[in-house]
């Protein structure tokens, strides 16, 4: 039997490779005959540069930026070779990611992307003719202002300053002035990966769906919305363009809004784009079996989330697909979403931190349940 572990980070607790590991080595001891291939993947969220890493040449680089509260930290980022032009790829989550706060931290009011903008600039000033941005896991919804900001244009208040970082200084905005932009960028071209393909406002939107696992109120929710389609208004009348209702805007808080709208982004599916490098798709179709994993299986996942996209190729060639999840929504409906069976690492008795702590523990034992079904 043939097994291709397609593995997802598994939020706040395991990266792809790791849960790769643990599930093979769980593998091997219930079946040492058993054929195992990994393929870590991941969808344009945490994870995606560590996934890159394992297909492609690289240049690793490290540079100082800011975090989401505006603390400098070192954050990683890739430079790659494209018919023998420099491509930089740069993980959003490395500078804005809500792994990078406490919990207690928590707060889209005041978290901001400048540090993202800021390995913008680093990219450029290496002679990068291309960047590709990989923007899921955010802890912001600040419309990437705090990007466009970094790069240097200014945002400005009714008395021509410049507005606070974060998603309520989007509140004073009354003009944007884009003199000031990084002119190197003009010869540079960037693509988004996109871990979603929500629009940037509404109920469906960015602060709607997101804005509340990054620490906002039903209150704030709602504010942050109205900052955002007022941010759209006034981004339509400085660039002429109005692209809040394109699928992707809304991915990490907006980030993907602002960077097609201020540069002429390309916006493309960041599980694609992995699926594509790692060759995913011929592996799949030579397998018995395909087990991903998922922090959390829900109606989200269902929405083009990697292990979903997996389920789907995996379908296309009547593969069946097995996923284990951290916990599982309750009455979740997989009716046409290719996933063949769902094994959970926890029940309702456990709490989240206990999962997250005993997460390693938890998914090898469940493995070895799912290698024991399969042995069946």
């Amino acid at each position: 039997m043939k097994i291709l572990l397609a593995t997802n980070y598994m939020k706040g607790s395991l990266s792809a490779v790791d849960a790769t590991n643990i599930i093979k080595k769980a593998a091997l001891t219930v079946d040492k005959e058993i054929q195992i291939e990994k393929i870590p993947i991941a969808d344009g969220g945490d994870g995606t540069l560590d996934a890159i890493k394992l297909y492609t040449d690289y240049e690793e680089r490290t540079s100082q930026v800011s975090d989401p509260l505006g603390r400098r930290i070192q954050a990683k980022w890739l430079i790659i070779k494209d018919n023998g032009e420099k491509t930089a790829i740069i993980e959003a989550a490395q500078a804005c990611g809500l792994s990078l706060l406490k919990p207690e931290e928590y707060n889209p009011l005041k978290t901001t992307t400048f540090g993202v903008g800021e390995l913008i600039n680093q990219a450029v000033e290496n002679n990068c003719k291309k960047i590709i941005i990989t923007v899921g896991g955010s802890s912001t919804n600040d419309d990437g202002s705090g990007i466009l900001q970094a790069l240097g244009i200014k945002l400005l208040d009714k008395d021509n300053n410049s507005i606070p970082k974060g998603g309520e200084g989007l509140k004073n905005l009354v003009s944007i002035d884009i003199s000031g932009l990084n002119p190197k960028l003009k010869d540079v071209k960037i693509l988004v990966a996109c871990d979603v393909k929500n629009p940037l406002c509404g109920k469906n939107g960015a602060s709607y769906v997101y804005a509340p696992q990054k620490g906002a109120n039903p209150e704030q929710v709602e504010f942050l919305d109205k900052n955002l389609s007022e941010f759209a208004d006034l981004t339509t009348k400085t660039t002429g363009n109005d692209y809040r209702n394109i699928q992707g805007t809304g991915a990490a808080g907006g980030i993907s809004f602002a960077l097609k709208s201020f540069l002429n982004a390309e916006l493309i599916d960041g599980f694609s784009f992995i699926a594509d490098i790692s060759k995913l798709e011929d592996k799949i179709k030579n397998s018995d079996f395909v087990i991903t994993t998922e922090g959390r299986l829900d109606s989200q996942t269902l929405e083009g989330k990697a292990p979903f996209q997996v389920a789907q190729l995996a379908k296309k060639y009547n593969v069946p697909t097995i996923i284990i999840a951290g916990s599982v929504e309750n009455d979740i409906n997989l009716k046409n979403s290719g996933i063949t069976k769902v094994f959970s690492m926890t029940n309702e008795t456990v709490s989240v931190e206990e999962s997250v702590k005993n997460a390693s523990i938890l998914l090898e034992n469940t493995a070895k349940r799912v290698f024991s079904f399969l042995k069946l």
